[in-house]
């Protein structure tokens, strides 16, 4: 049992209309040729509507966490647009916009640490020998 309510403006509410009413039957799924190559690594539109579903609750309290896990160049960013999830979906909802907002979404909150961390080990390494000097 929760503690309490998370109330939400209309504004807000409003945003999640065309996403919560999915019913997952993965005709965008199918007609994705993007899933269709990589369906163990590319999630799919079903998947990253859902996704972003969370993200744009105003309640949802892991966004980051949600961006930070779809923020991959198989699992998002197969979507090239082609916009079959959205011509096939027999509820009329739009995956392929879902999609956009989200890529959106998570340029907006991307920091690039690995260019940090990759800094800090090159540099812990000037000392160590490259293999290069046995060529």
């Amino acid at each position: 049992k929760g503690d309490k309510e998370y109330f939400q403006s209309r504004e807000d509410r409003a945003k999640l209309d065309g996403m919560y009413e999915c019913i997952l039957c993965a005709c965008c799924m199918t007609s994705c040729p993007s899933y269709w190559w990589n369906p163990e690594y590319y999630l799919g539109p079903a998947v990253l509507m859902q996704a972003y579903r969370w993200i744009a609750d105003s309640r949802d309290q892991f966004t980051d966490e949600r961006l930070a896990w779809v923020n991959d160049t198989m699992k998002l960013y197969r979507c090239h647009g082609i916009m079959n999830c959205t011509n096939c979906c027999p509820k009329g909802l739009d995956p392929a916009k879902a999609i956009v907002h989200l890529k959106e979404q998570v340029a907006e909150t991307y920091t690039d640490g690995w260019k940090n961390i990759m800094s800090e080990q090159i540099s812990k390494n000037k000392g160590r020998e490259s293999g290069m000097m046995y060529m």
